[in-house]
């Protein structure tokens, strides 16, 4: 993760992120089981601007990050 000051929230890079959670998935799932699931959910077309707009609404990154942090 990038360096911020006090009052800044960086989020992680996205390349990171997808290296990340593919490298989970195969962990936990085994190669089969995660190639299929891949192919299907990456095959999708998915408008994921839609999708934030539905889950974060007005919410900042600041304001998620402040609800994940209470949790």
């Amino acid at each position: 993760m990038r360096k911020a000051s006090m009052n800044t929230v960086i989020l992680p890079m996205c390349g990171q992120v997808k290296t990340e959670a593919v490298q989970t998935i195969i962990e936990n799932m085994g190669i089969t089981k995660a190639a299929v699931f891949l192919r299907e959910t990456m095959s999708q077309s998915t408008d994921y601007l839609v999708m934030k707009e539905k889950m974060f609404d007005k919410a900042s990154a600041a304001d998620v990050y402040a609800a994940i942090k209470a949790k």
